[in-house]
């Protein structure tokens, strides 16, 4: 996705724009209702008024119509950030959240922080969409922004990985995880992406790759959350292999700190039951 690609401004003043003033047309009939001569000033302070108040209505109609005239960039973030707010409030369907959010990047083409807010809001709309081969061209544009923070291009490349995974392009998503790995931040940063690729790798059923990334990630002492998920990976790929102790040994110490605990107790009690009744072999004789 090229950022400086072309794109319909409806909310753009006429400096910006010419005789590009086009609203959609849903939105249109509340700007014609709404014509009257009030100061652009007011109409934003008014905004904030209404918002706080919980006018829903009101707000929106009072923030396209600032949109429509204001020229002061930062005033005109200020009053797009409000608009998505009411938007959410509103429970604006995404497909025009998503509209708002085009023609806020095509405003804010030249201004990399303010893009990497707007992708980001544009790639976790569409990942909940399912639009999974849009959702990879946001998060690469994402990723092509200046100034990203370390935490930044982490996420950037967890998001880029999952989307490429769900689309079955595996190598793609490796790929993605190995950049996160290399990247030039402290080590605890990338253990995320660490336990992203283990998951991936258990998922294709590659079980000695997921239990020793896993006990990579626990010999670097995460914290609680990602050291249950991590017990409880690693002892479902000693399961996999064969191993139903040390799996059932992981499991016992996920038991207090993974976020779904009845998953783990019924891993527990089936290894534990499957201890106490081995399965035999042909003519009678147990399985050691």
């Amino acid at each position: 996705m090229r950022r400086g690609q072309a794109r319909k401004g409806r909310y753009l003043t006429g400096q910006q724009t010419g005789s590009r003033r086009l609203l959609p047309a849903v939105l249109l009939c509340c700007l014609l209702a709404a014509c009257d001569a009030a100061p652009l000033g007011d109409d934003y302070s008014e905004a904030k008024s209404a918002a706080a108040a919980h006018e829903w209505t009101r707000a929106e109609r009072l923030l396209e119509r600032f949109l429509r005239e204001a020229d002061d960039a930062d005033k005109r973030w200020e009053a797009w950030q409000l608009l998505l707010t009411v938007a959410n409030a509103t429970g604006v369907a995404a497909r025009s959240q998503l509209e708002y959010l085009d023609t806020m990047l095509e405003e804010f083409a030249d201004n990399d922080a303010r893009c990497k807010d707007i992708l980001r809001r544009m790639g976790q709309i569409i990942e909940r969409q399912r639009r999974y081969e849009r959702a990879v061209d946001i998060w690469s544009a994402y990723l092509d922004l200046d100034g990203l923070s370390p935490q930044d291009n982490v996420d950037g490349y967890r998001h880029l990985a999952a989307m490429n995974f769900r689309l079955h392009r595996y190598e793609a998503a490796e790929d993605a995880l190995q950049q996160c790995l290399a990247l030039p931040v402290d080590d605890s940063a990338k253990l995320a992406c660490m336990y992203d690729l283990a998951d991936q790798s258990a998922a294709r059923e590659r079980w000695q790759e997921a239990a020793d990334l896993s006990q990579q990630i626990l010999d670097s002492r995460p914290g609680d959350a990602l050291r249950g998920l991590t017990l409880f990976l690693l002892g479902d790929a000693l399961e996999q292999l064969g191993r139903p102790g040390e799996a059932l040994s992981h499991f016992e110490q996920a038991r207090e700190i993974y976020p779904n605990p009845d998953v783990v107790e019924n891993r527990i009690a089936y290894l534990q039951k499957k201890r106490k009744n081995p399965p035999r072999r042909q003519g009678g004789t147990e399985t050691k």
